[in-house]
This record gives C-alpha cells, structure tokens and sequence, in this order.
C-alpha cells in the first residue's frame, strides 16, 4: 500500500513539476489546483496509513490497505494514461499542455478513502487502547511533540470560552499539513475528552449538490454510527440536514470541515450546527484566506507557516540521527546547505 502512494505521489509531483530546462509539458493552469489537491490528500494517506498500522484491527486494517490501494492506483492509471496518449500524439520533442480528466472521480477516491481510515482508527483506537498492554516506544523525539507545541494555542481556543459556536480556520498553501493538524486537534485526547461528539467530513475542490449529501452522510456517520447510514441514503438533503441538526442538539460537538476551497459549502452547510451557547467548535482547513475570512467567528484564523531554518533542521536531524548518535561534521557542514536547497514542510515528516 505505501508503495502505491509513494508512487502516486511521485507521479503527481512529476506532474507540477516536470524536469529539464524545456519540459515536455505544462500543466494546464486550470487543473492546478486539483492536482495539488491530490497531492495533499495522497501525502496524507501515506502518512497515516503507515503510523495506523498498530492501531487497528486485522480487519479494519485489510479493509483499509485494499481501499487505498485501489484509489490510488486507479488514480496513477487515469493520469498515467492520459499523458502517455497526450506524448503519443505529439511530434518528438513537442511540448503541449497537459489536462488530465475524470479529476472529479479520483479526488472523489480518495475522499472517500481518507474518510474510511478515519473512521477505522477512530473505532479502533478504544479498543486499542483497552485491550493492549503498555509497551515502551523506541526513544527517538517524536514530531507529534513539534505539533502539540506549534498549536497549543489552538488546542487551547478548542477548548476554552467562548461558550458561543466558534469557527475556527486553519489556511495555508497545498501540502503544508493543514489536514494533519486537524487531524491531530481531533484525536488530542485533551480534545476528545471535552466534547461529547465529534465528526469529520471533507469538502474538497469538486463540491456540488451530490458532494453535499456526501458531506451530510459522512457527518452522519460520525455523529450516529457508521452501522446507521445505509438506511439514510434515500433521504432529501433536507432531511439528513434536519436529522443532523436534531443529533447535534444538547451535545457539545466537535466539527472538522476539511479542505474547502469556496464559501458556498459553509453557506449550505453552516444551518446545520446549532448553536446552544455550549462550547461547541468547528474547524475548517483551507487554502483560501478569504474563506478562512468569511467562516471565521470575529477572529483572525490560524495561519500555517514553514518551518523556520534552525527548526527544519532539528526536524531533519532527530529523523536522521538516533537519539545517542552525535550528528557528525560532514552533516553539520551541510546544514546551511541543505537548507538554501529546499524548505521542509514539518507535516511532511509526520
């Protein structure tokens, strides 16, 4: 399964980024930003389908590892195949503008696919936690430990008054880890411990009416139980919007919106969380500061930057180097080289 990711997003990054001085290709403008969409979303599963493998159980794990497999080599094969044809088609040494299709399709694959090992390692993560002995980890620094100490603040805004509904917005550009953050805000044990319910739902570029039942669903799905949703799928939108509102009401909720890209979702969205002046949040990613702008609760949203110099490269070192092991001359002579080259994502080590 890694290696399907690992491959998908090599594939993607070839894409944005295409090698010699005279590329082959441009990438179309238009389709941009759906290939940096997936891109962030194949980083993301490689991430935490390889740190989830001691979490879940051997079925849920199967039933993960298959899904993710497909989606994303049905993704690679789509893209794939297409710039082949597009090369076939053009005299040596031509370049042309490189548009892949069905982009709705694969993002919808993988949405799809991040959702189900989110729901797996949140149903198994109890059991998990109960029924396995405590086991002493390897002593090397842990970047999760980077996370809690970069978005205390926001652990903190979660968790703490106003009692009124607030909207809290992570932006930051494709790839930077805004879906990680979320993620890690969500299963912060401090955070799961405050709130009687909390759902996740992705939004994405590709959002529409049949997104919108998606997105109802999926939350749904978190708020009453997985096992429920199949006898709701017949329903209108304004009925699961009713049914969502009526399940949220008297609890203390926790909401992840993830990866929206325009202020319509929230618009015809925002009508189902009420507002029963409890402590209830809700966090969503985008790239978008106007969005982020536009959702946000009278505040000014939680921007996600690089990582300065001399933190990259105490990322990169304690993920290089044993906790014992001295890092050496050449290394340290490399430092200020390595970090003219390229600037490290601290989300991308997760």
């Amino acid at each position: 399964m890694a290696y399907n990711l690992e491959s998908l997003v090599q594939t993607l990054e070839q894409i944005l980024h295409p090698d010699g001085h005279h590329p082959l290709w441009v990438l179309d403008p238009n389709k941009r930003p759906q290939i940096e969409s997936l891109l962030e979303k194949a980083r993301f599963l490689k991430v935490v389908s390889e740190e989830s493998s001691s979490a879940v159980t051997v079925y849920g794990r199967q039933s993960l590892e298959s899904r993710i497999r497909d989606a994303a080599y049905d993704a690679e094969d789509i893209l794939e195949s297409h710039l082949v044809d597009q090369i076939l088609s053009c005299s040596e040494g031509e370049s042309f503008i490189f548009s892949p299709p069905d982009l709705e399709k694969v993002v919808g694959e993988l949405d799809f696919a991040k959702e189900e090992i989110m729901t797996i390692m949140d149903n198994s993560s109890q059991i998990a936690d109960s029924s396995s002995p405590a086991v002493s980890s390897r002593q090397d620094p842990n970047p999760k430990n980077i996370i809690v100490e970069v978005a205390e603040d926001l652990i903190q805004l979660i968790g703490q008054p106003p009692k009124a509904l607030q909207v809290i917005p992570i932006v930051g550009m494709g790839g930077i880890g805004k879906t990680t953050l979320a993620r890690n805000l969500y299963d912060d044990p401090s955070v799961t411990s405050h709130f009687d319910t909390r759902a996740w739902a992705t939004i994405s570029q590709d959002y529409n009416k049949r997104k919108l039942q998606h997105v109802l669903l999926s939350l749904l799905g978190c708020v009453i139980g997985k096992s429920n949703i199949d006898e709701m799928r017949s329903k209108t939108d304004d009925e699961l919007s009713l049914f969502l509102h009526q399940a949220l009401k008297g609890r203390r909720y926790l909401i992840v919106l993830d990866d929206m890209w325009g202020v319509k979702p929230w618009d015809n969205t925002r009508r189902f969380f009420p507002d029963e002046n409890n402590g209830s949040r809700i966090v969503v990613t985008t790239r978008e500061s106007s969005v982020a702008d536009y959702t946000g609760s009278g505040r000014s949203h939680y921007q996600m930057n690089l990582l300065k110099d001399d933190e990259s490269w105490n990322l990169l070192r304690q993920k290089v180097f044993a906790p014992d092991e001295t890092c050496s001359l050449n290394w340290k002579r490399l430092e200020k080289k390595l970090q003219k080259i390229a600037e490290v994502y601290l989300f991308h080590f997760m």
